[in-house]
């Protein structure tokens, strides 16, 4: 974000637009969000998220049924930390790397592991502005190309925490403030990541929020986020087994209200609840996040 736009814009705002919308994009199958919001050069955000999601259930291809062994649940905790730098007054450096655990029951058929952790992926990204709604009558719109390194976590298995590639992604970032109180902001992009042990699958992904400044230093948002597998195989279908899950064709529609809360000019806190509203061969998981902000000029 430009000076001027700090000045014209609630501060309070950044939590809601930036790192609610982060910490609720934690949620299943989701790496980093981007924002077209950029910081002031020299200026930026550190913020470190707690993630919980459980599932009981499924889609097999599309056909909800419960999770294996009859609906045992499917848990899984993450530690993420995320951070955006202001390089310059239209260029901006993200980062997200984190840790994770995921619980299951064992002996029920499918392979499974009753506890599996490790580092989750690690993406970062640069994000260019090309419009700045400031200084047009249009919205801000920006453009982020982004890498991916693979987790250390095994793979294989119904808990296990990713699908084991690395890539990159590349997106473009909408957002528009309305009057000082609300704002809309939106990303649509296409991420590749390739696997010495598996073909996975080209994924279309998508983000969009709107949020509401409700009083001084208290924000609430809904937010909604896409990713969408371009191709791939079905679970129980012609070419599957459970060696090659992350081969599947895998959709999550994920749905929820965030709120932040401004503690100081540079502190804030956000929580949000997402669950699984759609999907094709994904855990119907529901997930509730817990986020604090660090923002430094």
């Amino acid at each position: 974000m430009t000076n001027s736009n700090r000045s014209a814009l609630p501060h309070t705002w950044m939590p809601v637009a930036v790192f609610a919308l982060a910490a609720l994009a934690a949620a299943p199958g989701a790496l980093g969000a981007g924002s077209p919001w950029l910081p002031a050069p020299g200026g930026g955000t550190v913020a470190v998220s707690f993630v919980s999601q459980s599932a009981t259930e499924f889609f097999r291809a599309t056909d909800r049924v419960p999770t294996p062994g009859g609906g045992h649940d499917l848990k899984q905790q993450t530690v993420w930390v995320d951070g955006v730098y202001g390089i310059s007054d239209a260029l901006a450096f993200d980062f997200r790397v984190g840790g994770a655990r995921s619980q299951y029951v064992e002996n029920i058929g499918p392979p499974t592991r009753a506890n599996l952790s490790g580092l989750a992926d690690t993406s970062f990204g640069l994000t260019l502005r090309a419009v700045d709604e400031v200084i047009s009558s249009g919205p801000t719109i920006a453009f982020r190309v982004g890498g991916i390194i693979r987790g250390t976590y095994e793979q294989g298995f119904v808990n296990s925490l990713g699908d084991g590639g690395s890539g990159i992604e590349l997106s473009t970032l909408i957002g528009k403030f309305i009057g000082e109180r609300a704002g809309l902001s939106g990303e649509l992009g296409y991420r590749y990541r390739a696997s010495s042990d598996h073909k996975i699958p080209p994924t279309i992904f998508a983000r969009g929020s709107f949020g509401v400044l409700v009083a001084s230093g208290v924000g609430v948002s809904l937010n909604y986020s896409m990713d969408n597998s371009t191709s791939g195989l079905n679970i129980g279908g012609p070419g599957f087994s459970p060696s090659v899950f992350p081969e599947l064709d895998e959709d999550a529609h994920l749905l929820g209200p965030a709120a932040s809360f401004q503690l100081s000019t540079s502190a804030s806190v956000a929580v949000s609840y997402g669950w699984v509203v759609a999907g094709r061969n994904t855990a119907i998981s529901k997930a509730l996040s817990v986020t604090f902000a660090y923002t430094f000029d």
